[in-house]
């Protein structure tokens, strides 16, 4: 809860108290008046018993409109103790998480995010090679490297390899084909129908243990 909203409930705590106090003795009179108005004006009483009639209804009345009060404000205390509050919410919320406290496992963690960027940008660049982003725009599919470089799985030995290079003044991201088993040298791609054809040639020529055309 905003301090804001917890200063509004501290001041409607106490003014909640007061108002339905005063509203309790605006009930009380009321009911006082009107008791001893219908004794006072009964017809075909004394006037000597009028007065007493009187008191005795407004008494009896201001006591049962009492007991009504005490069953509402249990009501009202009941409903504040299980209201919000902020020590509630503190329990909810997840315990904040901390470092390990070994270099190692900090550098490894480290590790990970950069290879986590990386595959991040390599699906996130995408676009200039699959513009549907229906394959390579898909985020887990790519395997981070380093912090520059991802690869994307095609099929056994064949990869689309992600490098960012920012010798520039702004950074390139480049995609190529690479398939390592077949010891053959990174080709530039542009589009999804370069890549399928190189895969191709890929499956075609893989056990002849060939290079793939460029």
């Amino acid at each position: 809860m905003s301090q804001t909203k917890q200063a509004a409930a501290a001041i409607a705590t106490p003014m909640g108290a007061i108002a339905v106090a005063g509203l309790e003795l605006v009930i009380l009179a009321a009911a006082a008046c009107t008791g001893g108005w219908v004794g006072s004006n009964a017809p075909g009483v004394p006037s000597g018993w009028a007065g007493a009639l009187g008191g005795g209804l407004g008494l009896g009345l201001a006591a049962g409109v009492m007991q009504l009060l005490s069953t509402f404000k249990a009501s009202l205390r009941e409903l504040t103790r299980t209201s919000y509050s902020p020590a509630a919410e503190r329990s909810m919320e997840e315990p904040a998480e901390s470092l390990p406290s070994h270099p190692e496992d900090v550098m490894d963690l480290l590790t990970d995010a950069a290879q986590a960027g990386a595959a991040h940008e390599a699906a996130f660049y995408s676009g200039k090679v699959d513009p549907a982003g229906a394959l390579l725009g898909k985020r887990g599919l790519w395997v981070g490297v380093d912090g520059t470089s991802a690869m994307f799985h095609l099929a056994d030995g064949a990869y689309v390899y992600y490098e960012k290079d920012d010798s520039g003044k702004h950074p390139r991201h480049e995609y190529s084909f690479v398939a390592p088993a077949t010891r053959t040298e990174p080709v530039p791609v542009t589009s999804m129908e370069q890549v399928r054809d190189l895969l191709e040639q890929h499956v075609t020529r893989e056990l002849k243990d060939e290079p793939v055309a460029v």
